[in-house]
């Protein structure tokens, strides 16, 4: 995963299961996605970008192993920056 700013934090925990939705999959800690505001995210179950498409392409590239590496649309979750 490439490194991400100070201020990045993961994504909140998705309410509702995410099952029956296509193109959910299984995201880990460590994948860039699970960084991302964009993500539904449910860990230990299926997650769900918001911005895949209804054949299940989510818009991340991913290496070998299916963790995503880099992604045109990615929009870290970031703490306020605070002025001091």
């Amino acid at each position: 995963m490439p490194p991400l700013p100070d201020n990045a934090h993961p994504a909140a925990i998705y309410p509702a299961p995410l099952e029956n939705n296509p193109g959910s999959r299984s995201i880990s800690d460590d994948d860039l996605c699970a960084w991302c505001s964009h993500l539904l995210y449910r860990p230990g179950e299926l997650s769900l970008c918001r911005l895949s498409l209804a054949d299940g392409h989510w818009p991340s590239h991913c290496d070998e192993d299916g963790y995503a590496q880099s992604c045109p649309s990615l929009r870290l979750n970031r703490y306020p920056q605070h002025n001091e």
